[in-house]
Formats: C-alpha cells, sequence, structure tokens
C-alpha cells in the first residue's frame, strides 16, 4: 500500500458531498420505483402481483426498521445513508421467495430483518471494523 501513498479518510472521518448524497438520494427512489418490477420479472400469472406486494411491504418494513434504528443508535437524528441501505437490503431479502405464498405480514417482518440488520451493520460494525483491524467498509458490505 506504501507505493499508493497515503490512506483516505477514516470511516468516520469520511465525508460527502451534497451532490453524492442528492444521486444517492435519487438512487434509493429508483429501487423504490423499480425493485418490485425488477422482482417480478421472472414471475408468471398472479404471482406477479403478489411478488409486487411482498417487495413493497419488506421495502416499508425495512425503511421504518431503518428510521426507528437510524434514530436509537445515532443520539436521536437520522442517517439518510442507513435508509438508502436498509432500502437495498429490503428488496434483496425478499427477492428470493417473493414469488412464495407469503401473506402480507411476513413480508414486513423479512423487511423490518433486513432494516435492523443494515442498520446495525453500517452504524456499529463498519466503524468497528474500521478502528479495530483497518478494514474500510466503502461499499457498504456488511450493512
Amino acid at each position: 500500500a506504501k507505493p499508493l501513498g497515503r490512506r483516505g479518510p477514516r470511516h468516520d472521518e469520511a465525508m460527502t458531498s451534497k451532490s453524492a448524497s442528492t444521486f444517492a438520494m435519487i438512487g434509493t427512489l429508483l429501487l423504490w420505483i423499480y425493485w418490485p418490477s425488477f422482482n417480478g420479472a421472472l414471475a408468471t400469472g398472479a404471482s406477479q402481483h403478489r411478488v409486487v406486494i411482498n417487495t413493497t411491504l419488506s421495502l416499508c418494513g425495512s425503511c421504518v426498521a431503518a428510521f426507528i434504528g437510524s434514530r436509537l443508535l445515532r443520539g436521536g437524528k437520522f442517517s439518510m445513508e442507513d435508509i438508502q441501505n436498509a432500502t437495498l437490503a429490503g428488496g434483496v431479502a425478499i427477492g428470493s421467495s417473493a414469488d412464495l405464498v407469503v401473506l402480507p405480514g411476513p413480508a414486513i417482518i423479512v423487511g423490518i430483518v433486513a432494516g435492523i440488520v443494515s442498520v446495525t451493520g453500517f452504524a456499529i460494525i463498519s466503524p468497528f471494523l474500521s478502528r479495530a483491524f483497518d478494514l474500510d467498509d466503502t461499499c457498504s458490505v456488511f450493512s
């Protein structure tokens, strides 16, 4: 790593620009719009409707859990990165089972669990790995 030069800012020192945050939020909105149809693309017949509904409910559950978890873990403040990561986590978590005959309750629970895991990973695990092992999670893999 020495030939590459000085290391960039650590996880807790990293700052984002206003334009990067704006584009990340636009990407999150696009996830909300297109992720249900992405999950439902391979489903057939009536199961397409079920996939879209389950995915939307999972996204809702993950975002609600992210808002609550972000507020609890960040001293009463919301972090947009938590919400953005949880949106992706909710869509991915329900993706493989969205076409199964899943009632609305379990779809929401899958989203809530994904949101909690995502916020915990981003708020607690990533800074810990950065401090303890000098591992920087630049792509939020651990959340």
